[in-house]
């Protein structure tokens, strides 16, 4: 890091590469967003972490990487697919509302089988993660995997 200012409402950190030996600690009156992504070991906070972002994911569609959270309302049964992910990579799944079951094929599934999650009623959800290349079930409320 070359320079670290904070002017008005605005914490800039200029110099590149930017690396941290040791630990920076900074207090903010309010709410940071960040635009961009965060690659790091650890990241340490005393407050709420957010991870905003979410999709309406429709029947035939692939999976949106980009966002965390996937949720659906099904109108017969669907279908959808996920690809593989990036590693550290946290993804939440969450049948809102149930009239047909939705069926997910996930790329580098770590259970094997089809790999495949099934959602077969409303408030069902799961969190995946993905770590050595595979996604890994982290959570599950009533999925089946196969």
């Amino acid at each position: 890091v070359t320079s670290v200012g904070v002017a008005s409402s605005q914490l800039l950190v200029t110099g590149s590469p930017i690396v941290g030996a040791g630990t920076i600690n900074i207090n903010l009156p309010s709410n940071i967003t960040i635009n961009n992504t965060i690659t790091t070991s650890n990241v340490i906070a005393n407050g709420t972490v957010l991870l905003n972002g979410s999709e309406d994911l429709a029947s035939g569609a692939s999976v949106n990487l980009a966002v965390t959270a996937s949720y659906f309302s099904t109108s017969l049964s669907e279908t959808a697919t996920l690809a593989a992910g990036t590693e550290g990579q946290i993804k939440t799944f969450m049948m809102k509302a149930y009239t047909g079951s939705m069926v997910i094929t996930v790329t580098n599934a770590a259970w094997g089988g089809g790999g495949t999650m099934s959602f077969t009623a409303a408030g069902q959800g799961c969190i995946l993660q993905y770590i050595s290349g595979k996604w890994f079930c982290i959570g599950n409320n009533g999925v089946a995997f196969a």
